[in-house]
C-alpha cells in the first residue's frame, strides 16, 4: 500500500461528502484528516487535507471519479506516492 495525500479546496458542505466517497472508494483506505481550514474571510470555502493509502490505481480512480462531481471552483489535488 501506497500513502497520498489528497487536498480538497471547496464549499464546506462537501468537504465531509467527499472525504466520506474517498474513505468508501474501492481499495482506498483513509489512514488521517486534518481539520479543514477556511480558505477565506466568508467561510466559502475551506480546504482539507486527507491521508489515505492504496494502490495507486484505486487511488488515482477514486479522485478521478470525485472530480467530476465537484461544483465550478471546488479542486482535488493528489501529491504523493510514498
Amino acid at each position: 500500500m501506497t500513502a497520498y495525500l489528497i487536498k480538497y479546496e471547496g464549499p464546506p458542505s462537501l468537504a465531509v461528502q467527499t472525504a466520506t466517497m474517498l474513505a468508501d472508494a474501492e481499495g482506498v483506505e483513509l489512514t488521517s484528516s486534518e481539520p479543514p481550514e477556511r480558505r477565506d474571510d466568508q467561510g466559502d470555502t475551506v480546504v482539507l487535507a486527507l491521508t489515505v493509502e492504496g494502490t495507486s490505481d484505486a487511488v488515482l480512480d477514486a479522485v478521478s471519479f470525485l472530480r467530476t462531481r465537484l461544483p465550478s471552483g471546488a479542486r482535488l489535488e493528489i501529491a504523493g506516492g510514498s
